[in-house]
């Protein structure tokens, strides 16, 4: 079930309602954090040249 996908869960709307989408805040959260990361351990290193290669 897709975090915005409220059609099959009528109570998922009334806490939505109240509360507001705490899920999909959450989701939208965690894939800016991983962008923010990205640009940050981004060492400027080709594929292959890195750790582990």
């Amino acid at each position: 079930m897709n975090a915005t996908d409220t059609s099959t869960v009528p109570i998922y709307d009334l806490l939505i309602a109240e509360r507001g989408d705490v899920v999909a805040d959450a989701a939208r959260a965690a894939e800016q954090t991983l962008r923010e990361l990205a640009g940050t351990l981004d060492f400027g290193l080709a594929d292959g040249d890195g750790i582990g290669a």
